[in-house]
């Protein structure tokens, strides 16, 4: 049986930090180390895929993922979420559980690879621009619909974006329909693993519930995360009573810089909400579809990590050419004079990484 080991949470939050930001000098090999990158459309200033990308990518810039998407080794699809990945991870989840596909879908995607590279509106010449209900209740161009459901169940890849919106093709065709579900769920474990860094069996097991299909019962998934400990791809660290998984490589002991980072809110970091509440004492919430009379920290408040504590969150927004943000602490403000100067610091970054100019920013503590 695999030895569990045991540590402090002080020496556990440092670890977890420090593991957190690996540091790149090229996008392509940030993109392949770190295997996947959570998208999210809402840009409040930047579109969260950016903004992970910033903390990890020297001299990154808003937009540079989705201008040279076609030039990386990169696909789009569903893993705990939607988001950017290697072709490796994306064809363990390319193939899904689905239906005959109706005419209509066979005629679309007949017409996607007669025509190579199609975007939603270039087939509103052949199939017209009749709308239907969307996951949210709104409405969508039909063949739009069908386009994004082709992608889901591995019939079609993106090949770019326009101006945010895929551009949809062909891919090559692979056996990976027949391939084993064990072993594609024990890999689909080891990348959501990597991707958070320490994450427990219940929180793994949950943020892969889109691909429960692989193994039916929750006993299958629990067993086959088991045989990854068993095997010693996965250890066990146990922390203030709660186990968590971790992988060997993404365990650093370094110490974390004195530093202040402004983190998208599906950041690796801090997407896990019930490790959140242990490494920090207090409870971060994703308020952009909260109405905004019930928003305790704002529209869309990222968390502010100095050195290795979360000690609140950030307002940003750009009007008139200038970045504005808007500080807001959980406690007390540090009055460290680094405190301040990191945190100019990381404004004065976040401006150039959207664009504008040096100084071009205001901020309120």
């Amino acid at each position: 049986m695999a030895t569990i080991e045991r540590l402090a949470l002080t020496d556990f939050r440092r670890r977890v930090v420090a593991g957190a930001f690996p540091d790149f000098q090229r996008l392509a090999d940030a993109f392949s180390a770190m295997q996947f990158v959570q998208a999210d459309p809402i840009r409040s200033p930047a579109r969260a895929q950016d903004l992970m990308l910033r903390q990890r990518v020297n001299g990154y810039v808003a937009g540079e993922l989705e201008a040279t998407f076609p030039d990386l080794d990169a696909e789009e699809g569903y893993l705990f979420a939607y988001g950017f990945m290697t072709p490796e991870v994306w064809r363990e989840l390319r193939w899904r559980p689905i239906r005959k596909l109706k005419k209509l879908e066979r005629d679309v995607l007949d017409a996607v690879a007669e025509l190579g590279e199609v975007h939603p509106r270039g087939l509103d010449e052949r199939f017209g621009r009749k709308s239907v209900k969307n996951y949210w209740g709104g409405k969508s161009q039909q063949t739009k619909r069908i386009l994004e459901h082709l992608h889901h169940h591995g019939y079609l890849r993106v090949a770019r974006r326009e101006k945010g919106i895929r551009v949809y093709q062909v891919p090559e065709q692979t056996d990976g329909q027949d391939s084993d579900p064990r072993a594609r769920y024990r890999r689909l474990v080891m990348t959501t693993v990597h991707v958070f860094g320490a994450s427990t069996k219940t929180m793994v097991v949950s943020e892969l519930r889109n691909h429960n299909h692989l193994l039916p019962s929750r006993q299958e998934r629990l067993a086959a995360v088991e045989s990854l400990i068993e095997d010693g791809h996965l250890k066990e660290v146990q922390v203030a009573g709660i186990t968590y998984l971790w992988r060997r490589e993404n365990w650093l002991e370094e110490e974390v810089p004195d530093r202040v980072r402004i983190l998208a809110p599906f950041d690796p970091l801090v997407r896990d909400r019930t490790r959140f509440q242990q490494l920090w004492g207090w409870d971060y919430r994703f308020e952009a579809y909260v109405p905004a009379a019930k928003r305790v920290r704002g529209y869309y408040a990222m968390p502010v990590l100095w050195r290795d504590q979360v000690i609140g969150w950030a307002n940003a927004n750009v009007a008139d050419d200038r970045l504005k943000v808007q500080l807001g602490y959980v406690g007390k403000r540090p009055r460290e004079k680094a405190f301040r100067m990191q945190t100019e610091a990381e404004v004065e970054a976040t401006s150039k990484f959207l664009g504008l100019p040096s100084g071009a920013w205001e901020l309120a503590w």
